[in-house]
Parts: C-alpha cells; sequence; structure tokens
C-alpha cells in the first residue's frame, strides 16, 4: 500500500477540483424556473451543449462517486473497534450534522427573505417546494432532511444526508465486509439492486452512496491501495477521455455509458492526482485551496442558481458565445469569490467558520 503521506497529498490535492465539479454540474441546466414561468437556457446548438455535456455532465460525474469513496476508506482506516466507532460517530455529529442542519436552515432563510420581496421574489421559487409561506409541519421536515422528496431544501446537502446514512450503518458494512470473498459479493449484490430497483434513488441513502461508501470500506479494511491502478492509468484515462466524448456527443446514449464513465473515470483521477504531486507549484496550490473546499460546496446554492435566473434573465443570451461565456464566467466566478470569502472567514472569525464548515480549515491527515 502506499504512503499515508501520499494518499494524504492526493486526497488533499482531489478536493476542490471535485467541489468545483459539482459547482458545474449544478450550473448545467436547460430551463430554470421563474415563479410561474420556465425559460430555457440554450436554443439547441448541439456544440453548445457538448462543451456544457462534456464538462457538467460527464467528467463532474466522478466527483460525488469519489467523495463517497474517499469517505468510505478513510472511515474504515485503522483497526475496528466499537470505541473508535463511537469516536467517530461523534466527530461526525460536528462535521457533518451541524453543518447539514445550519446550510438547509440558512438556505430556508434565504429563500424566505427573497420570497417576500416582491421585486426578487420570481427569482427565489424552488423547483420541489411551495412558496415558503405556505409551508406546512411537513414541507419544513422535508426541508430540513429531504425524508419524503429526495432533496432538502438546499438540495446538494443530500451527499451530506446520504453520507451520514452510511456512516451510521458502518458497523454492518465492516460485518458484511469482514471476509473478502463475502464482501466481493455483498458489492455485487448491491450492483444488483441498483438494476433491480429502478426507484432506488429516489429514497436514502442512494446507490452511489451505499456503493461507493462499501468500496473504499473494502479497500480499506482489506489493505487495498486505493491506486492500486496506477499503473493503468495512461490507457485508463484514455478510454475515459474517449467515453466521455462520445456520451457528449450523445447524450441519449444507453444509460450504461454513464456509468462506464463512472468506471473508468475513479482510476484516471487518482492517476491524474498522482502526476500533479510531481508539480510542486500546482500541488501546493491545490493543497492549500483545498482547506476551502467544503465552505465553496456548502454555499455555493442557492447563490449560483439565483444569479444564473438574474443573468439570464437580464441577458436573454441568444448567440452560443454568450452562452457560453454564462456558462463558464457564473460557476467560476461564484467559487472565486467564495474562496475569498472563506479566507476572510478564516482570519475574522475562525469558530464560526469552524461551526459553519466542520472544521474544514484545519490541516491535519484525514483520518477518517
Amino acid at each position: 500500500m502506499m504512503s499515508d503521506d501520499n494518499v494524504s497529498q492526493r486526497i488533499a490535492i482531489l478536493r476542490l477540483p471535485l467541489i468545483a465539479g459539482i459547482v458545474f454540474f449544478h450550473n448545467c441546466t436547460t430551463t430554470f424556473e421563474l415563479a410561474s414561468e420556465s425559460t430555457s437556457v440554450t436554443q439547441n446548438r448541439a456544440w453548445v451543449d457538448f462543451v456544457r455535456y462534456f464538462i457538467s455532465l460527464d467528467a463532474a460525474l466522478v466527483a460525488i462517486p469519489m467523495f463517497f469513496l474517499i469517505s468510505g476508506y478513510l472511515f474504515f482506516l485503522g483497526e475496528w473497534s466499537r470505541e473508535r466507532y463511537v469516536s467517530k460517530l461523534k466527530r461526525r455529529v460536528h462535521t457533518l450534522l451541524i453543518p447539514f442542519l445550519f446550510w438547509n436552515l440558512f438556505t430556508l432563510l434565504v429563500l424566505a427573505v427573497g420570497q417576500s420581496i416582491p421585486q426578487v421574489s420570481q427569482y427565489f421559487f424552488t423547483q420541489y417546494y411551495p412558496p415558503i409561506h405556505s409551508f406546512s409541519c411537513l414541507n419544513y421536515i422535508n426541508a430540513l432532511s429531504g425524508i419524503a422528496i429526495r432533496w432538502p431544501i438546499a438540495g446538494h446537502f443530500w451527499f451530506i444526508r446520504d453520507l451520514m446514512a452510511v456512516v451510521v450503518l458502518a458497523p454492518v458494512i465492516h460485518f458484511l465486509l469482514s471476509n473478502k470473498k463475502w464482501g466481493i459479493l455483498f458489492l455485487v449484490i448491491l450492483v444488483c439492486l441498483r438494476f433491480a430497483m429502478p426507484s432506488w434513488p429516489d429514497f436514502w441513502p442512494g446507490f452511489r452512496a451505499c456503493f461507493f461508501f462499501t468500496l473504499g470500506a473494502y479497500l480499506s479494511q482489506h489493505g487495498k491501495s486505493i491506486m492500486c491502478l496506477d499503473k493503468f492509468g495512461p490507457w485508463i484515462c484514455t478510454v475515459f477521455l474517449g467515453l466521455i466524448v462520445f456520451h457528449s456527443a450523445f447524450p441519449h446514449s444507453p444509460k450504461y455509458l454513464e456509468h462506464l464513465v463512472v468506471i473508468f473515470g475513479l482510476p484516471s483521477v487518482w492517476w491524474l492526482s498522482g502526476l500533479v504531486t510531481k508539480t510542486a507549484r500546482l500541488k501546493s496550490l491545490l493543497i492549500a485551496s483545498g482547506s476551502s473546499s467544503f465552505f465553496v460546496f456548502a454555499a455555493h446554492e442557492p447563490l449560483q442558481g439565483t444569479l444564473i435566473k438574474v443573468t439570464h434573465k437580464l441577458f436573454l443570451p441568444s448567440s452560443g458565445v454568450v452562452t457560453l461565456a454564462l456558462y463558464f464566467s457564473i460557476p467560476l466566478c461564484v467559487i472565486a469569490l467564495l474562496v475569498t470569502l472563506y479566507h476572510c472567514l478564516l482570519k475574522t472569525m475562525p469558530s464560526f467558520l469552524d461551526f459553519i464548515a466542520g472544521s474544514s480549515h484545519r490541516f491535519r491527515k484525514q483520518r477518517g
């Protein structure tokens, strides 16, 4: 197995690029809702859609599975014991549960204020929830958990919710993976269940959380290197590039192509992170910026969604060039703004930042 320092460096390098992928994924929308109207973002230009699909719906498709895999790998590092599990569970209250509740409450407040101002209210309505002034008790419960409709009010936090769910289930996963052969069988069963239960993504924890967290746990629990396919990196990366080019050109291809993108994308990203470790300046930049990744993830919505609505309402992009200019500039500006805000909070209110970002500013080895 590779050294702990090598693993930690690669994970630190990947943090912000993977979060940037999630931000771009949420930027790839063909329509957006403005109160009672639905507005198109593009005018069916194939070359514009190819660029957007290539980045947001294919290259970025690897980000969430990679985070689940890393989480499972780190959670199961070291000897398993009841005491260590309880200790890690207590830490997740601070690193996952508290930020989850805070950002959903914050998003609820932002949307409530925005919807109460007539001049801007059209930009603060959401696809999955009614106007907040008409919320029922169940609406509030859903907004803080997504328990009945898949998405909490801060929709991107479904990832954190599902991660918390599989963390709670870690003793069961540990038991099922205790034998190597039975562990592989369990992973195969998860894949079979995914195809046998099309509705699985509609409740939580979803397939990506269950499978990739368990896969990471299997690698860690049985001493397998998370970089075990590095020696095949150039070939796998070539196939990955070919797949995302093809799938971007033909986005309505069979669903299994998306699965192939993820299968070849995970080892490709790991291999690329290894190349970055050999470039001192880029490595230092990504590691230093990686501490802001959770804050960028947490705060990019509803900020980005609102900016998309406002800019497309103002500019009404009618050309592919303008559409792509907005496509790139909005998420890049959001990321730059949030990284800057993160560092301002780090200097002025580190305790508050610690509370809302789960200690993301503390530089330390990734130990569960």
